[in-house]
């Protein structure tokens, strides 16, 4: 059972949040000052209040910084 919650991150957003399978992540973006989107394979975007730092914490991913 414990393997099955933790595939699943709550992801926040304006009036409440997005849960949502590790395994769908197919990428993410920030989303100017507004925070970010996340791309799922199954083709929905999810509108995320999240910096791409804090997601990248929810997934325990480091974040890669361009220059």
């Amino acid at each position: 059972m414990e393997n099955e919650t933790s595939d699943f991150i709550l992801i926040p957003a304006k009036g409440g949040g997005a849960l949502i399978r590790r395994s769908e992540i197919a990428g993410g973006r920030p989303n100017g000052g507004e925070g970010g989107i996340v791309y799922l394979k199954s083709g929905p975007s999810v509108y995320t209040t999240a910096s791409i730092p804090q997601i990248a914490g929810y997934l325990e991913a480091e974040v890669a910084e361009v220059r």
